[in-house]
């Protein structure tokens, strides 16, 4: 991959401030490599006037002034074949011939990034054109940009299109957050007694012990025992009610199954500022041969939980999914809805564990509370329920989270919807105040890629997460965003937070081989409809290359293997 020749480059940026256009898009233009050239004699500016300037082999520009910029892709003249179509310019190569003429104009007026490298799709090898040939993908439901990273555009196919973007949606809200409350940022989770704490003489505290939550999305089981034994070992182990105060997080009311009708996957928990284990429960299973079937069991080992159904035991070859997903559902019983465990699996599978959801974020912490607190010692008399802490209450114990830098990796290599739920609210409590909303965390967003200059209107952002069939970016925005960071000093935070190609995260599959592995820092994205990638790659020769691609279809899935094409081909340069 070559840059476009600086000859070219400067004389077409000349020519842009003979006619009085933006000096940042021809200091952007300039700054591409390009030496001084001697200045051409532009044609007049006057109304109907163009200049015209052939800036790469087979393609011309045209800038029209006065009023607002008028750029066109001139088709090159065929002569004594010249300008005859190379071997295998068809699909996609020549899809994309047909409308660059929009996709430059485009790429500078909306998002200021230089024309003049502009290529299309007929510079990609005839493997790659032929990989997306082979998926039957429209190219309308292709948006695609690769740029150099503070330099110029390499390919572009419908940058403005607006996109879902499933997971890589994750990509704007941990951006958003990391720029607005730093890396270091952290949350707190606080218990509390009354400044007027009552005791009986068996020394149970006869007054509420209260407990804050602050929103930590990292919070497990491990945690909250911890601060229950430093507790107890003040000398507090006998209790009467416990008032867990949420309201740090407008309740999130939703229903888990709208999404996909499957409620008990643990992505799809709802967000909630007391969350432990996020919401989720471990079921350990184990087969057992004396009873035919799979025995299971939890962590943390909670009363009752509801479940129903069990898991039959049969013999031969282990077939199941990674995710288990096979192997559970919900059902109505007497009691309410329960996980249902259904099916039969080959013993050959043995002992593994999967995470479920059995009830509400209020449910679990409540169950998994009297659970740690009853199994350290103590005893509780009254109620677990929600409230609010008093005004005279004093802090009795507090559990710092993990920084924000290290929790986005968390939500960022493994996609992490609930997590990323929540640093939703949090940045939007955290600038526009409790309770949090996810209309308030999408306004900060927003407000903070505006603030950078990137151009954000067709973004919809629902819920932070991508778990929506509503959100909305385009690929020149998201390639505005991955400029903007890797300009920050927060760069390296960020980049670290991504899938290693070939090496961990949502990215440890793909791109496994030598050449690839380690190269490509990116966020997937994956719905049923949608498959994304956004991110960085390093090519062999030192560049670091953004590569941004949104496809939305019925047949998404089937475009991963062209992009995975277009990692490799960026590497190689």
């Amino acid at each position: 991959m070559r840059p476009v020749a600086g000859r070219l480059s400067m004389v077409a940026c000349l020519l842009l401030l003979s006619l009085a256009l933006a000096t940042p898009a021809c200091a952007r233009d300039s700054g591409a490599g390009s030496k001084p050239q001697t200045k051409k004699k532009a044609s007049s500016d006057k109304k109907g006037k163009t200049a015209t300037i052939r800036v790469a082999p087979g393609a011309t520009f045209e800038f029209n002034r006065p009023g607002a910029l008028d750029v066109k892709i001139v088709p090159p003249v065929k002569k004594s074949g010249l300008g005859v179509k190379k071997k295998g310019a068809t699909g996609l190569a020549a899809a994309a011939a047909a409308q660059s003429e929009a996709d430059a104009g485009d790429l500078l007026n909306v998002y200021g990034f230089p024309i003049a490298s502009i290529k299309s799709a007929d510079h990609l090898p005839d493997t790659i054109r032929a990989r997306w040939d082979k998926t039957g993908v429209p190219l309308s439901s292709l948006s695609l940009l690769i740029k150099e990273a503070g330099g110029p555009v390499i390919l572009a196919i419908n940058p403005s299109t607006p996109r879902n973007p499933a997971s890589v949606m994750k990509m704007l809200t941990t951006w958003a957050a990391l720029n607005r409350l730093g890396s270091q940022y952290t949350w707190k989770t606080r218990f509390y007694i009354d400044r007027r704490a009552r005791f009986d003489v068996s020394q149970a505290m006869r007054t509420p012990l209260y407990i804050k939550g602050g929103g930590d999305p990292a919070l497990n089981y491990h945690n909250l025992r911890q601060m229950i034994r430093a507790i107890q070992a003040k000398g507090l182990r006998h209790l009467s009610d416990v008032i867990v105060d949420r309201s740090l997080f407008a309740p999130i009311f939703t229903d888990p199954g709208d999404f996909d009708g499957s409620p008990e996957r643990p992505y799809n928990a709802n967000p909630d500022a007391m969350m432990v284990n996020l919401g989720a429960i471990m079921l350990n299973l184990k087969p057992d041969r004396q009873s035919g079937n799979w025995e299971v069991s939890f962590e943390p080992d909670i009363h009752n939980p509801p479940v129903a159904g069990h898991l039959g035991l049969t013999t031969g070859a282990c077939v199941k999914s990674r995710t288990g997903s096979e192997l559970t559902g919900t059902v109505q019983t007497d009691s309410g809805p329960a996980l249902q465990l259904k099916g039969k699996l080959s013993a050959a599978c043995g002992e593994f564990s999967i995470y479920r959801l059995v009830g509400s974020q209020t449910y679990m912490f409540s169950s998994i509370f009297e659970r740690l607190w009853t199994a350290e010692g103590g005893t509780i008399s009254g109620v677990i329920r929600d409230g609010l802490v008093p005004q005279r209450a004093v802090p009795l114990e507090t559990r710092t989270s993990p920084s924000l830098g290290q929790v986005i990796q968390t939500i960022n290599k493994y996609s992490n919807n609930v997590m990323a739920k929540t640093l939703l609210l949090t940045l939007g409590q955290e600038l526009y105040g409790a309770p949090a909303t996810f209309e308030k965390g999408s306004q900060a967003v927003l407000d903070t890629l505006r603030k950078q200059g990137v151009n954000i209107g067709a973004y919809t952002v629902v819920n932070g997460s991508g778990l929506s069939r509503a959100g909305r970016i385009t690929a020149g925005g998201q390639a505005q965003m991955l400029d903007t960071i890797w300009a920050s000093r927060l760069r390296d935070v960020f980049i670290d937070s991504l899938s290693v190609s070939g090496v961990d995260g949502t990215m440890r599959r793909r791109l496994t081989d030598q050449a690839a592995k380690g190269r490509g820092y990116f966020k997937t994205g994956t719905l049923g409809n949608a498959s994304a990638l956004s991110g960085y790659v390093t090519a062999a020769s030192g560049k670091t290359y953004i590569l941004v691609s949104l496809v939305n279809d019925v047949a998404a899935l089937k475009t991963k293997s062209f992009v995975d094409g277009l990692v490799q081909w960026l590497i190689a340069q």
